[in-house]
Formats: C-alpha cells, sequence, structure tokens
C-alpha cells in the first residue's frame, strides 16, 4: 500500500471510530462525536470530488476514471445524509452506505491504488495537497421537505441528479 492509501485508508478508519462512538450507547447519542465525524467526513469527500479525481482525470488525458462517476454519486448521496438531525437509525444507513463505498476505494486495484499509480512521481504532491486540506464548516441540520433519512432514497436522488447533467 502507498503511502495516499495508507493515509486515505487511515481517514477512513478515524472516521469509523467516531461514528461508532456517536452511537456505542443504544440509550445516547453522543453529537460531539457524530459532528466530529461530520465535519470529517465532508473534508475526506472534498479531498476526493477536489483532489484525486481531477488528479486522475487529468493523467488520464481527460478521461474520468471508471468508477468516477460511481463515486461521485455515492459522495452526494451520503453527503445528503449529512444534513438531517442525526441519530441510531441514520448512522445504520450511513454506515450501510460507507461499508460498500470505502471498499471500493480501499480495495487492490481500487481507486486509492489507480490514483497513486496514475500519479507516479506526483504521489507525495498528491498525498500533500490532500493532507492540507482544512475542515469544512458545517451548516445547521435541516429536517425540512426534501431531506433524506434513508441510503436507498438518497442514492436514488442522486442518481436522478446524475443522469440529469449527462443530459446536459
Amino acid at each position: 500500500m502507498n503511502a495516499l492509501q495508507r493515509y486515505m485508508t487511515a481517514d477512513h478508519d478515524r472516521l469509523d471510530r467516531l461514528l461508532d462512538r456517536a452511537v456505542s450507547s443504544a440509550e445516547r447519542f453522543d453529537i460531539d462525536a457524530f459532528e466530529e465525524f461530520r465535519a470529517g467526513l465532508l473534508r475526506h469527500i472534498g479531498i476526493e470530488e477536489k483532489i484525486l479525481l481531477p488528479d486522475a482525470r487529468r493523467h488520464r488525458g481527460g478521461e474520468p476514471l471508471p468508477i468516477a462517476a460511481r463515486l461521485r454519486v455515492e459522495h452526494a448521496a451520503i453527503a445528503s445524509l449529512m444534513v438531517p438531525t442525526p441519530d441510531h437509525a441514520l448512522v445504520a444507513e450511513i454506515r450501510n452506505l460507507l461499508t460498500v463505498h470505502n471498499r471500493i476505494e480501499e480495495e487492490s486495484g481500487g481507486a486509492y491504488e489507480l490514483i497513486a499509480t496514475l500519479a507516479g512521481d506526483e504521489a507525495d504532491t498528491l498525498l500533500q495537497r490532500a493532507q492540507a486540506v482544512p475542515t469544512p464548516p458545517v451548516a445547521r441540520h435541516f429536517d425540512g421537505a426534501g431531506v433524506f433519512r434513508t441510503a436507498a432514497e438518497a442514492l436514488a436522488l442522486a442518481e436522478r441528479n446524475a443522469a440529469r447533467k449527462r443530459k446536459g
């Protein structure tokens, strides 16, 4: 595993621990742990969307990674699940989505390995850029109309939006 893969995978592990801490008690929800998870996850997605995937596309002569469209749809769905007020049920939905998503990024031949391989000699610079990304500010939770609380709903909307975008 190269340094970029180790960094991004370690960040997944850190985020998983925060999510575990948020729901470590069936009677209590640790909102502070969830908020740290939320900000960290949005930072992590930002690294992938603004640095890693564009860099891979550049190295492929403008052609995105074959898995990029799926990752972007899942990123949109995951980000939408950060909007409502969290509880144990929402964390279960997030965890289900992240389990599959993270495997696609981390596995041998996955997105992180492909991105680092494409970067070649520039992989260390790419890692430094990723490490330098600050944690973004986060908005208040919102529970009104148009907010989804299940992975299935969030993925369906993200798929529809991606399809619309492809059509132009």
